[in-house]
């Protein structure tokens, strides 16, 4: 089908990701293919739950599209790598952004994206929405975190570039995001409408350095953030803004790449602008693609119907339109290869055994001691070590089955592992825990918390904290709960992820058979200066 030929609505299709329930092709998204041109799909854990059928499925997706005399499609992830990725099992996760901003190499930055683009592209990707090149200069962002490399600017554009780098180099197309910065913000763009208030002076000396430096560098596609900053547009966030998309990325940043948005699914469009119209605003803004996170397809074509009405009633002009499928359409012939879209693939070549190497030498260089003030390390081989943990690593958005290895790696007889069942200790696991524990005792806690530290944790260290002063505490996600754990905690470790490499690794450093070299990429709170007195957490 030739480009000129196409219907208003096919070119408009062409313009959206969508996502869809269930690991087969849909009636519904067979149609979409087929008919309304569709340019992509994004791929969750609901798709993900067992490798052959994740092959076959992208398979499948690709030959309704040949068939169809249709472009292939973007076949993407959020695969970031620590605690956000949604191919979990089978393939070699990256130990994450934070644990490789604590390494300090670019190299390190480098191999984790082409180890994990390698992956990706053997198994039918061709577009990653990472890495996360936004600095988290605010250690109460609820959403970035740890997905950060950290909170130097130059840091984080140097880690950002070697990791865009590395998915291009392995057949991947990265996605830097979230422009122009998520950083500051204390607002999850899922759940509210975030707002900065700054001036883009500020903004080009701080949040946007990343960005203005892999924009001329080698990013080719970059994700808009749906945050408001008042001072340049006090009406729509950066994703809905002509200013940030027009006047900053394509006029004075001269940027040529794809502008994608983040999910118009999030409630930073869908609660305060309407999945539909929030469309609209993108596209007029200056968007190439709206991507479209919903289980059901139907409300996705929505989407692009209001799009579509937009141009017919002279809303949005037809030019913005064609323009942006012009640009998506170049990408594709750059970025994926026709002739291998429907082979097969043996899921057993996916992993090579170098990819494990890769990711266990990145996760010893980059877990951190922070505190080491009760001088119980290395643990004492003579003693026995109670470990603590959770048994999976489920949250609100990864609802998986990502269960714990802490038993499998503490194996060792020396070593009394027990696990929590749910993501906080209840008052019944507290007492339990707190009778095995003699005077004395080393007790190691691994603690799973993507955002704040809760009661139950704090109760458990406070108890413990009567019976021994070795108690070593592993945040396995977030360096910042750091504030609400109480001061009898003598030695903090900060593994900013809990990847398979990670534990692994933690339990070598604990044994002193690797030596601690990661240094922190961010400032920590100050221990126990969070009270939870008239708190509601």
């Amino acid at each position: 089908m030739v480009v000129k030929d196409w219907t208003l609505k096919e070119k408009i299709g062409q313009m959206f990701i969508i996502a869809f329930g269930g690991e087969d092709v849909t009636p519904e998204l067979e149609k979409a293919i087929a008919e309304w041109n569709v340019g992509g799909v994004i791929l969750f854990q609901r798709n993900l739950r067992d490798i052959n059928r994740v092959i076959t499925l992208i398979r499948d997706i690709q030959t309704i599209a040949v068939n169809n005399n249709r472009p292939p499609l973007w076949i993407s992830i959020d695969q970031e790598g620590g605690g956000i990725a949604y191919l979990w099992d089978s393939m070699v996760v990256s130990p994450g952004n934070m644990l490789i901003g604590a390494t300090k190499s670019e190299k390190n930055a480098y191999d984790a994206s082409f180890v994990m683009g390698q992956q990706l592209k053997k198994i039918g990707f061709n577009m990653n929405f990472a890495p996360d090149i936004d600095i988290n200069n605010n250690p109460n962002n609820p959403v970035i975190g740890a997905r950060s490399f950290g909170e130097s600017p130059v840091e984080v554009s140097q880690l950002g570039k070697a990791s865009i780098q590395g998915y291009h180099d392995a057949g991947v197309l990265a996605v830097g995001k979230h422009f122009p910065g998520h950083g500051d913000t204390e607002f999850d763009s899922h759940l509210s409408l975030p707002m900065v208030d700054k001036t883009l002076e500020q903004l080009e000396s701080f949040e946007l350095v990343p960005f203005m430096d892999n924009m001329n560098n080698n990013m080719e596609a970059i994700m808009t953030a749906h945050i408001v900053y008042p001072q340049l547009d006090s009406e729509f966030p950066a994703t809905l803004s002509s200013y940030f998309l027009q006047t900053l990325l394509r006029e004075k940043y001269e940027y040529d790449g794809l502008i994608i948005t983040d999910s118009m699914e999030m409630d930073a469009i869908a609660k305060y602008f309407g999945r539909e119209e929030g469309s609209v605003k993108a596209v007029q803004a200056g968007a190439d693609i709206i991507l479209a996170c919903g289980r059901d397809v139907a409300s996705q074509y929505s989407m692009v119907e209001a799009v579509e009405r937009a141009v017919v009633n002279g809303v949005l002009p037809l030019s913005t339109v064609e323009t942006a499928v012009h640009r998506i359409l170049n990408k594709k012939k750059q970025w994926i290869d026709d002739e291998n879209l429907t082979d097969s693939l043996n899921p057993t070549t996916i992993v090579e055994e170098q990819y494990h190497e890769v990711m266990n030498r990145i996760a010893a260089e980059g877990i951190t001691l922070q505190i080491n003030k009760s001088n119980v390390l290395p643990l004492d081989r003579t003693k026995t070590i109670k470990v603590i943990g959770q048994s999976s690593y489920n949250d609100i958005s990864y609802m998986g089955d990502r269960k714990a290895i802490v038993d499998v790696v503490f194996a060792e007889e020396r070593y009394e592992v027990t696990y929590i069942s749910g993501e906080n200790p209840t008052l019944i696991e507290i007492a339990e825990i707190v009778t095995t524990i003699q005077q004395g005792d080393v007790v190691v806690l691994l603690i799973n918390e993507r955002r704040e530290l809760q009661r139950g944790w704090v109760k458990l260290v406070d108890q413990l904290s009567t019976m021994t002063e070795n108690i070593i505490v592993v945040s396995l996600w977030n360096p910042q709960i750091i504030e609400r754990l109480p001061k009898a905690v003598g030695t903090y470790i900060t593994t900013f992820s809990y990847t398979d490499h990670t534990i692994h690794q933690l339990k070598k450093l604990l044994d002193g058979q690797l030596t601690f070299q990661g240094k922190s990429p961010v400032k920590l709170l100050e221990q126990g200066s969070f009270s939870y007195e008239n708190s509601n957490s």
